[in-house]
């Protein structure tokens, strides 16, 4: 059944295009070479929201810049030697859209444009350079027009903000959270169910990060901005630490169900918590509960003690992280400015390292300017004078989806809706305009077709094919002050831009063959190289920085898992014995000599393991010999716990979690004993 867009989406196309024809109708004023460049950029630059419009418009013109100055310098110098122009022209896109994938928030924009405006610039002048600065300076006004006009009337009519968008977004995350956190609590075994709200609360989480990138742009209150980053920091942690409470609660109440009986009533009424309000006072009194059933330090000898104050240890730790992130929820819906205080508190918060797979990002700039320079090599050996919007269309479209996982779908997407707008366009150009003899009539002509298509624009799935449309058939139509077709002219120039998104199309599958598959292995390869080498972080910053680039990863790699059919789950417990070695070297240079010849030992043991996983190119099972490391270890911090409690006591929910992690459903035996059960494997992705 078709449904008609609501009538927000048709207000909202109406405002886009009555920007455009402001823009092209002032460009024709002013008698600018190409004024359908300032229609097009306000269909690029528009969004719903004032923040996103405001943003992409502020890096449109940077970039557009940028990429101009660099087209004026180089061609007077090169246009003597097209080869060396054509390599300058690969080099500087490849370099910039490089640098364009180490950011991931909105300002990436400005150098991935900056990328492909040099050549847009530079190759239609290569044989008369002393033009580049005239059509690079009236590109840089027709585009700073549209982003002006695009900005205007976003934001004098009506604007919308991105911020109640957020806060939906995060009640959302709280529902599969909510959810997630009660069969964990449960104890149901639901693998189902728990991949799928794992996924789900991964995918939102990762939508976060560009929104609140925005949020300075619409003008929002530098608490709201704190406070939501604040928020998806404690939103990263919330997977591995309600895992980590289920695997010591399972292993509790199969290694010491008298002990685990003693939880029972706190469970409930902490699944009874997830419920109530943020400012709910059964908190505390849950808290005040567990502190009383809290062992004594010199108890902690006792492996079944240990098992309890580990679990205690992470049931506190998810109800600190749980209300943090609602009472965060909270502020962001009510638009609360005031002071807030953290109840969860961790040296793994507040760092802002970054993964970046910079082998395969070099590879994909690599096989770019290649192609670049290949379709450029191309252009010249034919003598096409219109060849040179094949290079650039080539080059915009390898730029556009360099990121994406399959960027040979999206471009062969673009290559489909290219081809419409060219068909589209000549109807205008050749059936429709030459009826058309002022402004008016011209605006009226346009407005049926662009704002249908702009209604779509405003949804995720119509919107590259929509916004081509509506960009493409107004450039193609190239309008002047004066009405001049020649259909010969047309077809000639217009038609090498679908030459060369299909010269893109091609290179893109014999350079980019692999896909999502490929991009998981290369990240579970990732983290068991960063296990391998954890002896390595000596010093807090060197941890810190570690602790973020691993949870940065684990939230690219989930989805990339979940859509090649890997088990997820192998990626969170890899998390999990990092943070846990992470937690185990904070500690231990506060630790006395007896204890910390174990730990690193067990740390030793670690390394060997992942360092064995990354040989044979696969998951192996965990040597006993390693989990006798961590029972030793265990017991020699137990031992120093009566004279150095805090980081004894951290050490050993350290030792305790990476034991379960690393042989999961079983507790240790402890040192002094003989017996050691067969370890389960440690299940990863095939490589």
């Amino acid at each position: 059944m078709i449904t008609l867009p609501p009538a927000r989406d048709w207000f909202y196309s109406i405002k886009v295009f009555a920007a455009s024809m402001l823009a092209l109708y002032i460009a024709l004023y002013m008698q600018l070479p190409r004024p359908y460049w300032a229609m097009a950029t306000v269909y690029i630059v528009a969004n719903p929201f004032v923040g996103p419009t405001s943003s992409k418009a502020l890096y449109r013109a940077l970039g557009t810049l940028l990429g101009a100055a660099a087209a004026v310098f180089f061609v007077p110098l090169l246009s003597q030697t097209p080869l060396l122009l054509s390599l300058v022209v690969a080099v500087w896109t490849g370099s910039m859209l490089f640098l364009s994938m180490h950011v991931r928030t909105a300002d990436n924009y400005a150098l991935m444009l900056a990328g492909y405006t040099m050549p847009m610039i530079a190759l239609p002048v290569v044989d008369n350079p002393q033009a580049v600065f005239d059509l690079g300076w009236s590109r840089f006004l027709e585009i700073t027009l549209g982003i002006i006009c695009a900005s205007v009337v976003g934001s004098l009519f009506w604007p919308s903000r991105l911020a109640p968008v957020l806060a939906d977004n995060t009640r959302r995350w709280f529902g599969d959270a909510r959810d997630y956190c009660a069969l964990r609590l449960q104890r149901r075994q639901d693998e189902q169910n728990l991949a799928r709200l794992r996924s789900a609360m991964i995918t939102t989480f990762n939508g976060l990060e560009l929104m609140i990138g925005q949020l300075p742009h619409e003008g929002a209150h530098p608490r709201v901005v704190r406070d939501a980053r604040e928020l998806r920091e404690r939103m990263a942690l919330m997977l591995p630490v309600v895992d980590s409470l289920h695997d010591s609660l399972q292993v509790l109440y199969e290694q010491a169900p008298r002990l685990a009986t003693q939880l029972s009533g706190n469970l409930q009424q902490s699944l009874d918590w997830l419920q109530d309000a943020p400012d709910s006072p059964h908190r505390e009194a849950l808290r005040a509960a567990l502190d009383d059933l809290q062992p004594g330090l010199e108890r902690l000898t006792d492996p079944q003690q240990t098992l309890l104050a580990n679990a205690l240890y992470r049931l506190r730790q998810w109800l600190d992280l749980w209300q943090d992130c609602r009472s965060l929820q909270q502020r962001l819906v009510a638009d609360d400015h005031s002071p807030w205080t953290a109840a969860y508190r961790h040296w793994h918060l507040g760092n802002a390292a970054r993964f970046h797979d910079r082998g395969l990002m070099l590879y994909t700039a690599g096989y770019i300017i290649l192609g670049i320079f290949v379709a450029a090599q191309l252009w010249i050996w034919l003598g096409w004078p219109d060849g040179a919007s094949a290079v650039v269309l080539a080059a915009v479209a390898c730029c556009f989806f360099a990121t994406l996982d399959e960027p040979a779908v999206q471009i062969k997407r673009f290559f489909i809706w290219t081809t419409f707008s060219v068909v589209l366009a000549s109807l205008y150009l050749f059936l429709i305009l030459p009826n058309v003899h002022d402004f008016p009539l011209l605006v009226l002509a346009f407005a049926g077709p662009f704002i249908c298509v702009g209604t779509l624009t405003v949804q995720p799935r119509f919107y590259l094919p929509t916004l081509l449309i509506a960009v493409n058939t107004a450039t193609f139509m190239s309008i002047q002050g004066a009405y001049e077709a020649n259909f010969l002219v047309f077809i000639n120039s217009n038609l090498a831009g679908p030459i060369g998104l299909l010269f893109a199309l091609l290179w893109t599958l014999i350079f980019r063959p692999f896909g999502a598959d490929l991009m998981a292995r290369r990240m579970t390869r990732s983290s068991w190289r960063d296990l391998a080498e954890m002896s390595h972080a000596d010093n807090l910053i060197d941890q810190r920085r570690l602790a973020g680039r691993l949870l940065d990863r684990f939230t690219q790699h989930i989805p990339r898992l979940n859509l090649s059919g890997q088990d997820s789950s192998s990626a969170e417990r890899e998390l999990r014995i990092a943070y846990n070695l992470l937690d185990i070297k904070a500690q231990l240079s506060r630790l006395p000599h007896s204890a910390q010849r174990p730990l690193q030992l067990v740390l030793r043991g670690v390394g060997r393991h992942f360092r064995r996983q990354l040989s044979a190119g696969r998951s192996c099972t965990v040597a006993p010999s390693l989990l006798a490391l961590i029972d030793r270890a265990r017991q020699a911090v137990a031992e120093a716990a009566p004279q150095h409690g805090e980081a004894a006591l951290a050490t050993l929910h350290a030792l305790g979690g990476l034991a379960i992690v690393l042989r999961p459903g079983s507790t240790s035996v402890p040192a002094h004993q003989e017996h050691h059960p067969h370890p389960h494997g440690l299940d990863g992705a095939a490589l």
